[in-house]
């Protein structure tokens, strides 16, 4: 009984390696995408890929300034926000007081013109979607040039 369940072991792995299973599993891997769907998967991309910059900016959405003071991470920064790059990110990236993977990692924002700026996360922004980030008002005005638009649509990333 045991030589016939090896045989059958050996029959099915070596009908699964065939050539003619390998171009089966090569052809089933060239798939057609339909279009609303590549639609979907190009907006979740991030814009510095689609322009060949692999793997960067992949997070996209509304950047606004606060005054930064004691933040979700354990930091107080009060009064920090005009000489420090320091940015608050969605809390759905920040999980739990001080404890979050995110707090003290660096990301690097790019603005529309192209401009980037660095900043480290000491805070969460529980009112921002997952792609929107809050920062202080030094990062907005290295980006923005003045606080007057309150609000511009950036890409970022971790870095």
């Amino acid at each position: 009984m045991r030589t016939s369940v090896v045989s059958l072991a050996v029959f099915i792995v070596g009908a699964l390696a065939s050539p003619i299973n390998m171009d089966m599993a090569r052809a089933e891997q060239q798939v057609e995408v339909p279009a609303a769907l590549q639609i979907q998967l190009r907006d979740t991309e991030c814009a510095a890929k689609r322009n060949g910059d692999e793997n960067k900016y992949n997070r996209h959405g509304h950047m606004t300034y606060y005054e930064v003071g004691p933040g979700a991470c354990g930091h107080d920064d009060s009064g920090k926000g005009y000489t420090h790059n320091i940015v608050a990110i969605s809390s759905a990236l920040v999980s739990g007081q001080g404890t979050g993977d995110a707090c003290g990692r660096r990301i690097s924002i790019k603005g529309h013109d192209g401009k980037k700026v660095t900043a480290v996360v000491r805070d969460k922004c529980p009112s921002c979607p997952p792609g929107g980030i809050d920062v202080s008002p030094k990062v907005f005005k290295e980006l923005v040039g003045s606080l007057d638009v309150g609000k511009t649509e950036v890409s970022w990333t971790f870095i």
